[in-house]
């Protein structure tokens, strides 16, 4: 688990059972010294459970409430539905956040998507965009979607939130396709792409097999 506390930092979890390696990069806004973006990551067995939330605003405020979010994660479990209701209570205690969090396994991606950061999940027949909807959780009780991608082969799943331009699309970008380590490809996204004006974060999972 890690949520930004002083620098930029990289985060890497090696994934044996679910046959995913996930990593992540964040850094706050250009002011502050710690943001409200969270990236966390929890083995299951021969599943991963990743998380990726941005609480409203920026700097101390934020930060507080990535800290609640954080601290709620050790009673997530392997259950979309209830690692979602896990968050949206503690989400209820902070001011409210965008959300993104799946499952990822050998075969398949189940993922729930609420608010403003995007996904992407890129394979060796195209890039498929994650669907999301529209909302705030925390701050309105939500039915949330539980969507499932199934997965051909190797895999690279990225989700940013919105520190990162809009105008970024992992679509047509060869090096995303390269063996990169997926550290050093959160880390590129962040340093080419990212808002100063607002904390950015990446997270990068590789399917290998």
């Amino acid at each position: 688990m890690r949520f930004q506390v002083e620098k930029p930092e990289a985060d890497e979890q090696v994934r044996e059972g679910s046959g995913w390696e996930v990593f992540a990069y964040s850094r706050p806004h250009w002011r502050e010294k710690v943001n409200g973006d969270l990236c966390y990551t929890k083995e299951f067995g021969t599943h991963a459970l990743v998380v990726v939330a941005d609480v409203l605003g920026h700097g101390e405020g934020a930060h507080r409430g990535a800290v609640v979010l954080a601290q709620a994660m050790p009673r997530a479990t392997g259950v979309l539905q209830q690692t979602y209701s896990v968050l949206e209570e503690a989400a209820s205690q902070t001011r409210g956040c965008a959300l993104f969090l799946a499952l990822l396994d050998r075969k398949a991606i189940e993922y729930i998507l609420v608010g403003n950061i995007r996904g992407w999940v890129l394979t060796r027949k195209g890039t498929e965009v994650l669907v999301g909807q529209p909302g705030i959780a925390g701050k309105r009780m939500l039915n949330p979607a539980i969507r499932r991608l199934e997965l051909p082969g190797p895999a690279l799943l990225l989700v940013c939130t919105d520190g990162i331009k809009r105008s970024f699309s992992p679509v047509g970008l060869q090096w995303l396709r390269e063996e990169w380590e997926g550290e050093e490809t959160a880390c590129r996204v962040v340093e080419r792409y990212g808002i100063a004006e607002d904390d950015a974060s990446v997270l990068v999972g590789r399917r290998y097999v």
